[in-house]
């Protein structure tokens, strides 16, 4: 099977604890193309382990063109990796899944991904995803958005996305979903998510949610155990796991439970910005009862650090 990843530095940690899972539960070897910026920083990183199961690939995007709402300070080139990831590949790929860094894997995911593709191979679409938004179906916020957008179907998280690309290349898409992200004049909420999804307008296979089983830490009736059950765990929502505040959930915990695991390290803590992290800080010292933290005092030192890392 063939994974893609894209991603920059600043998702190393998460990125090798996506590949750590991964490695844990399959068995067979999975090829897992990696598009970086800068690929010798993950490289270095993952001389450290053993996944013998997984055998990287890495590609280098070279950035040619001036890319959209770049000066957002929440839009950064990696953003738009997956719009040029498949151009990169040898055309000789026949299938492949797209994988976001912050994913983690609770089995082996293969026989689902594999389903998946054949269902894909013998059907008229090119790709395959998770719906999320639904056109006349939700709310009149997400039908505004979608009339915005000039969609009339459903919209899908780009998290993991299957690919026939056999069919993908011979109707010349890589250069036609290019061309659609200079020519979409709109202000995108969600960058290259809303691209994808203005270029694709609903065409797509729907995948199944355990596949890109999407949760939020916000939500407060979050079950730890059903969310284990499906194969993958995808951070959405503003609040990660790698923020002071998703320690008051039991993902969060998990997530820190996996990032000790793989590192041998407690805690990874990675502030959004730093107002917004010195405020999280000030709330964990005042309400510590609210927290899912053993060891608070190391955790406020690794989060002063964090601060001063940023």
């Amino acid at each position: 099977m063939n994974f893609i990843y894209c991603l920059d530095k600043n998702y190393n940690t998460q990125a090798i604890m996506s590949f750590y899972t991964l490695n844990k539960f399959v068995n067979e070897t999975i090829n897992v193309y990696v598009v970086h910026n800068k690929p010798e920083t993950l490289i270095d990183e993952l001389k450290k382990f053993n996944f013998n199961n997984l055998n990287f690939k890495f590609l280098k995007f070279k950035n040619e063109v001036d890319l959209p709402n770049l000066n957002n300070s929440h839009v950064t080139e990696a953003t738009y990796y997956r719009i040029f990831a498949i151009n990169l590949l040898d055309k000789e790929i026949e299938d492949i899944i797209y994988v976001d860094s912050d994913i983690l894997f609770n089995k082996n995911p293969t026989n689902e991904f594999k389903k998946c593709l054949e269902v894909l191979k013998s059907s008229d679409f090119t790709i395959s995803a998770s719906t999320i938004g639904r056109y006349k179906k939700v709310d009149e916020e997400t039908d505004r958005y979608f009339e915005y957008l000039g969609m009339d179907d459903k919209y899908f998280n780009a998290g993991v996305i299957a690919y026939d690309l056999i069919k993908f290349h011979k109707k010349n898409l890589s250069t036609k979903l290019e061309q659609h992200l200079f020519t979409f004049n709109k202000e995108a909420r969600y960058w290259d998510q809303d691209i994808l999804n203005t270029f694709f307008n609903g065409q797509y296979l729907e995948l199944d949610r355990s596949l890109n089983n999407s949760v939020a830490l916000e939500d407060k009736k979050l079950n730890l155990n059903k969310v284990l059950e499906n194969s993958t765990i995808h951070f959405a929502g503003k609040t990660k796991p790698w923020h002071i505040a998703g320690m008051k959930s039991p993902l969060g915990s998990h997530f820190q439970d996996i990032y000790l695991e793989t590192f041998k390290k407690k805690y990874f803590i990675s502030p959004f910005n730093k107002l917004r992290h010195l405020k999280e800080l000030l709330n964990f010292i005042v309400n510590k009862k609210d927290y899912l933290v053993e060891n608070r005092i190391f955790f406020i030192i690794k989060s002063i650090r964090a601060l001063f890392k940023f």
